[in-house]
């Protein structure tokens, strides 16, 4: 009993690290979806930026203290981040981590241990290191800018100042405290204020964003809704004519066996006729499931694991093939299911299915938009490991521009009126559900490749 409580303390106080861990996690996350899509061109300046600036401050402009190999590991910290567009799956899992860290030595790391520096080396001349301090306000500023998470952009100020502190004591004789005030504590306010005031402007913007999302949302919840009842209506009237409709055929051809003047028509348009009921049945079930999709990607509603259940890929591509609304004959022949393994995942088939409808839908509109291309769907199974199915057109591509974005919730690059942006985000929720992921990659003018990586499961074994 007398080893309880700490028992218990050690217990609560390793629960609220890993709470406030992924919290952190979390917001390190939203920062680098916040600043992602310009982060190459970030990269780009800081990588160049650095062994520019020490000519700079070397040759043209001489300060009292550089170090070209401090400057040089922030280029190369910074150069993969200009590709991060191309970074293969396994890197992408530890990108922000990498974000987090390669932002913590190149802006409060390196311009506190600069400002540091510079203020010794200028102490014995009494002159203050103005550059050094306007490069210190220039660095938060762009911190903040980043890190879009006030706890986050200041813990990660205090992380690298800290740093540079350790670095710069240990390289000292001994820490004037004349400096410590004049050079470091007297700017602090300024820098405090911008952390403060950036930290407030983008929760600020971060609330009426959420906002936005959430008054959008509700829009589309309460059209999604109403528009239930008039499908519900179509589903039942065509149900209806599916029951007495065979027999108004059999009807025509026997009174035009007869010879009975009746109006002609055509053999295939009996049989059109006779299968559009079907196709009306299927399409308002389609529409459905786009407004539940709505409704889910609105909601934030997760998907629960309880209800899955193991499936076969292979049907439910057999399935998306058959149910799904081809235009044309000529639009069906453009996609080619390659033989291949089979394998099962736990989730489910109808979600499944309605990503390869996404899918679908998004390659027959590209091709038809490039006036080119074929769909290909293929699928790899790994026994053990993690199994794989393939989409690829040969259409139009994806800009650069874009790619990274493809997968944001309602976000759409298709031409005004066409896209609601629901459709790549709902087939991302749905494979992170089942423990799985989705990506992509493209060559603009070229072809769009999506590969669906599914965790194994028991019935493959």
């Amino acid at each position: 009993m007398l080893y309880a409580r700490p028992t218990h303390l050690t217990q609560d106080f390793s629960r609220a690290f890993w709470r406030v861990a992924s919290s952190l996690r979390a917001s390190a996350q939203d920062a680098l979806r916040h600043s992602r899509n310009n982060l190459p061109a970030i990269a780009a300046l800081g990588c160049f930026g650095f062994p520019l600036y020490y000519v700079i401050w070397r040759i043209l402009f001489p300060q009292d203290y550089e170090d070209l190999t401090l400057r040089l590991i922030g280029s190369a910290l910074l150069a993969p981040l200009m590709f991060v567009r191309y970074w293969p799956t396994w890197a992408e899992r530890h990108l922000t981590l990498y974000f987090w860290l390669a932002m913590t030595y190149c802006l409060p790391f390196f311009f506190t241990y600069m400002l540091l520096q510079n203020a010794e080396y200028s102490y014995a001349s009494g002159e203050q290191t103005i550059v050094w301090q306007m490069s210190m306000v220039v660095a938060l500023a762009l911190l903040v800018m980043l890190i879009n998470d006030g706890l986050l952009a200041g813990i990660t100020f205090v992380v690298g100042s800290a740093a540079a502190w350790a670095l710069f004591l240990a390289g000292s004789e001994g820490v004037k405290l004349a400096l410590i005030g004049r050079d470091y504590l007297a700017p602090m306010p300024v820098y405090l204020f911008i952390l403060v005031g950036g930290s407030i402007y983008n929760h600020h913007r971060d609330t009426v964003q959420q906002e936005m999302l959430r008054a959008v949302s509700s829009v589309g919840s309460n059209i999604a809704h109403e528009l239930r009842t008039p499908l519900l209506g179509i589903k039942s009237d065509a149900r209806g004519l599916q029951r007495y409709l065979p027999h108004l055929i059999e009807g025509y051809e026997r009174a035009a066996e007869a010879g009975l003047d009746v109006r002609s028509i055509r053999r295939s348009h009996l049989a059109t006729l006779h299968d559009s009921l079907t196709r009306i049945e299927n399409e308002t079930d389609f529409a459905n499931t786009i407004i539940d999709m709505l409704l889910i990607n609105s909601s934030g509603t997760q998907l629960d694991p309880k209800d899955f259940s193991s499936h076969s890929a292979r049907d439910c591509i057999d399935s998306a093939m058959n149910r799904f609304p081809f235009a044309s004959e000529r639009e069906r022949a453009l996609i080619h299911v390659i033989p291949g393994p089979d394998f099962h995942f736990r989730g489910s088939d109808i979600l499944l299915i309605h990503v390869l409808f996404n899918l679908l839908k998004n390659a027959l509109y590209y091709v038809a938009a490039a006036g080119k291309g074929e769909i290909f769907i293929w699928t790899e199974a790994n026994p053990g490991g993690r199994n794989r199915l393939f989409f690829m057109d040969t259409g139009a591509g994806i800009p650069d521009s874009v790619l990274p974005r493809i997968f944001d919730r309602f976000f759409t690059s298709a031409n005004a009126g066409r896209g609601s942006g629901i459709g790549l985000s709902f087939c991302k929720m749905v494979m992170t559900a089942i423990g799985g992921e989705i990506r992509c990659e493209s060559a603009h003018g070229e072809f769009t490749r999506f590969i669906l990586t599914f965790p194994g499961d028991e019935d493959d074994d």
